[in-house]
């Protein structure tokens, strides 16, 4: 069959026309840009420029290299995807891309190499699609579902974690790994379960104390309780010694009263009896001035009796001269001379005894004067004891009223006592019920697991022996009391003791 050129001219135009309407189709679908095969741009069409928001003078003669990425563009990867490409090779797939402004694009595209007639690459067209949008909605859907992923591995993790804290195992920690806004979830989780295990931990130790306070506390009040008790009694019996103390004392200050009321009369009786006998030691020495005189006019009368005596013998030797007329007269003479002897005689013996009463009277004197003194010196000693009675009974008034105070200071002490042993008694039963309560504390937190070793009950000291009786200072003051009023003790330094 002849060949006709016109023939093969019409189908060439039509296939032409054909090019040029896919052409067209493809440039109204698809986003087209061409390079050269080292990357500078060399045209656009529309879809591409609206898609990377540049007009194509501003990308025309430009590299490839500024729509991506400026690290990867400077990476050894990049270069390398250009020389593959130049060498012929063809590349498709999803890209990241950068618009105007750095505005972040991706593309599903191909980077085709365009052969010449000689089958040398001479250019690169790239026909791509703007997948930005599906993309970002991809990433999302990705995003949300690693998202609920996270969020079901935290919820079960802390739906496991949260079981054991329930149980009261405080050592559940969260030991998953929780990324982006979980991590402080798990953070903040663990620092809460740190600090209630700490807290609990610090309740454990502190109930144990208080466990061990309280029963050293009710032990104590026990101890104190039953000392106050025997305080109390003491107080009590040193109460009625007391009573019976100042009882005595109140009598033996009356009897000292009664005693210098005694003595001061003693002393005026006494005073009265030295002035007697500074008036008998007066009469005595007048006694001894008329012994004095009766014995002067003893001696007169012996000299009368004397000169008689020689008159009657002178008379009868007149007598006896005068012979029988003188005989009555020397009678006369004889008895009067009989007369004046006896008289001499009883001169003689009134004079022996004015003799002796001179002697005994000045006997009488020295022993009237010796009383007279030893009577001063007992009326200097009665005014001295009249002065020491007055003083004790003084003291006894003053040691009785102090006595009085200290008996009324002994019962408010009882009165307190008693108030304190009920409060004591108070005391332990609340101790008693602090105890009970921290058991119960104890108990309960017991339940909890720290991972700390539990705390050691500390054991409570044992009670204070009880002290002798010798020890305790009421009872050393009472039994001091007691000994210093027992019948036949003089109170004296004792009493300045007590």
């Amino acid at each position: 069959m002849p060949f006709s050129f016109k023939r093969g001219r019409a189908a060439t135009d039509e296939r032409l026309a054909e090019l040029e309407a896919t052409v067209a189709a493809i440039h109204r679908s698809q986003a087209v840009i061409e390079f050269q095969l080292d990357g500078t741009i060399l045209t656009a069409n529309t879809n591409f420029l609206k898609t990377v928001g540049y007009s194509l003078d501003e990308i025309r003669g430009r590299h490839h290299s500024m729509f991506a990425d400026p690290d990867f563009a400077r990476s050894d990867e990049y270069k390398q995807f250009w020389l593959n490409l130049g060498r012929g090779e063809f590349f498709a797939g999803k890209f990241q891309r950068q618009g105007k402004g750095g505005v972040e694009i991706w593309i599903q595209g191909a980077y085709n190499p365009v052969f010449d007639a000689a089958g040398k690459p001479c250019k690169v067209i790239k026909f791509c699609t703007d997948i930005t949008q599906a993309e970002h909605e991809r990433l999302a859907n990705e995003a949300l579902r690693r998202t609920e992923a996270e969020q079901g591995a935290v919820v079960l993790t802390l739906a496991d974690n949260l079981k054991r804290l329930a149980g009261g195992d405080l050592t559940a920690d969260i030991t998953a790994a929780f990324d982006g806004r979980f991590a402080s979830i798990k953070s903040d989780y663990n620092a809460a379960l740190q600090s209630l295990r700490q807290a609990m931990t610090e309740i454990g130790q502190s109930t144990q104390g208080v466990h061990n306070g309280s029963n050293e506390i009710t032990g104590a009040s026990e101890d104190l309780s039953k000392r106050t008790e025997q305080q109390a009694a003491a107080l009590e019996e040193t109460a009625a010694a007391l009573d019976e103390i100042t009882a005595t004392v109140r009598r033996s200050a009356e009897g000292a009263r009664a005693a210098s009321t005694a003595a001061s009369s003693t002393r005026q009786e006494v005073t009265r009896s030295g002035e007697i006998m500074r008036d008998a030691i007066a009469a005595m020495g007048e006694i001894e001035q008329s012994s004095g005189k009766i014995g002067q006019i003893i001696g007169v009368i012996d000299e009368i009796a004397f000169q008689t005596n020689l008159l009657a013998l002178n008379a009868g030797v007149e007598a006896a001269r005068a012979g029988e007329a003188g005989r009555g007269f020397a009678v006369v003479a004889q008895e009067v001379r009989a007369l004046a002897q006896r008289s001499a005689e009883a001169a003689k013996e009134i004079k022996t005894l004015i003799a002796n009463s001179s002697s005994q009277v000045d006997r009488g004197a020295k022993l009237v004067s010796d009383t007279g003194q030893s009577l001063t010196g007992i009326v200097g000693r009665i005014a001295e004891i009249d002065t020491l009675i007055s003083e004790i009974a003084q003291s006894a008034h003053e040691q009785a009223t102090g006595l009085n105070q200290v008996n009324t200071a002994i019962n408010q002490m009882d009165q307190v006592t008693q108030r304190n042993a009920a409060m004591v008694e108070e005391a332990t039963a609340a101790a008693a019920c602090l105890r009970n309560e921290a058991s119960s504390l104890a108990e309960l937190v017991s339940r909890f697991e720290t991972g700390a070793a539990p705390a050691q009950a500390v054991a409570r000291p044992a009670p204070p022996a009880q002290r002798p009786a010798t020890e305790n200072p009421v009872a050393a003051a009472q039994s001091r009391i007691a000994q210093s009023f027992r019948p036949g003790v003089t109170v004296g330094q004792d009493w300045e003791e007590f």
